[in-house]
């Protein structure tokens, strides 16, 4: 099952997120039932294709978030139980949380005002940032409070310049050469360490995401093996291609199934490993995607690739 914080990873994943909120948003009865009738009609007031609402509602019956009973008509109401719930409570969190927001809200700003130096675009003031875009962490909408405590931080910092006035707002403000440097190297403004005497060290490792790596330190060593929660998400994963990805379910050629399940033998092999490298599983989970993605029956394919897909982010 997936994590909310593996999921926020991907646009499928939030699209998934956000339905989930859309559904514990509506009215429900006091078994926590919702009618969605009005969305299946039009699930493009949602924001939502038809494919798109129904795979999702399939992956969030699969990990345990919902239950339906679809029906010739359709699905008509869904119930929502207390695993999705408190996953939408967790994404709450997770989105209104003030450190993460404060962090992420810097470097949103330097990023829009860089768009604008590249198209020779000075706003009128920092405030015109809460108009644009990029103004949200999570689809929640930065507040100005948090905007002026961003551009304060970032003008202490030496990243951009303007004319500050009372209040907090930033007149003509605009990105510096530093502020630039950050933003060209692909890496986060709270990640520039300015401390005297202190040295950055940044590795890349090949197949590898969000991993801690200790540099000019004594008796460390890198790790790139997966979680036990890792490992019971491909199982998962593995059991929904097996019967999901054959001709009859998903339109695959029969070849094609071969190779899946070729695929899937291999990734059973290396995650019952004492070491399971998540590289390694990754690279082949990213194959069965490719071959899902040969399947003609397009709401099953939009679903396997979907819950493929948060796997992948997951590691």
């Amino acid at each position: 099952m997936p994590t909310v914080e593996s999921l926020v990873q991907s646009d499928s994943g939030m699209r998934q997120l956000d339905l989930l909120i859309m559904l514990t948003e509506m009215p429900a009865d006091r078994d926590n039932q919702v009618n969605i009738e009005e969305m299946e009609r039009d699930p493009l007031l949602k924001g939502l294709t038809e494919s798109e609402l129904e795979g999702d509602l399939e992956l969030l019956k699969e990990w345990g978030w919902v239950d339906f009973w679809p029906s010739l008509s359709g699905i008509g109401s869904v119930v929502l139980k207390q695993p999705g719930l408190d996953a939408a409570r967790n994404f709450t969190a997770l989105r209104t949380d003030p450190r993460r927001r404060v962090l992420e809200c810097r470097d949103a700003v330097l990023k829009w005002l860089y768009d604008g130096h590249l198209l020779n675009e000075t706003p009128q003031g920092i405030s015109d940032f809460l108009y644009c875009r990029g103004c949200q962490y999570l689809g929640a909408q930065y507040s100005q409070e948090e905007l002026f405590r961003a551009a304060q931080w970032l003008m202490d910092k030496g990243y951009i310049k303007g004319h500050k006035v009372m209040g907090g707002e930033v007149l003509r403000p605009s990105i510096t050469s530093d502020g630039t440097s950050v933003v060209e190297t692909g890496q986060s403004v709270n990640a520039v360490l300015k401390q005297a005497g202190m040295t950055v060290n940044e590795v890349n490792i090949s197949g590898s995401q969000g991993v801690n790596v200790s540099v000019a330190s004594s008796h460390v060593n890198q790790s790139n093996t997966m979680t036990h929660g890792q490992i019971e998400q491909v199982e998962r994963i593995l059991a929904s291609v097996r019967a999901m990805l054959t001709p009859a379910v998903i339109g695959v050629t029969a070849e094609v199934a071969d190779q899946a399940q070729a695929i899937v033998g291999e990734v059973e092999e290396e995650i019952q490993a004492s070491s399971p490298n998540s590289g390694k599983v990754k690279g082949l989970l990213l194959k069965l995607a490719e071959l899902a993605g040969t399947g003609t029956i397009q709401a099953t394919v939009n679903a396997l690739s979907a819950l493929m897909q948060q796997g992948i982010a997951g590691m």
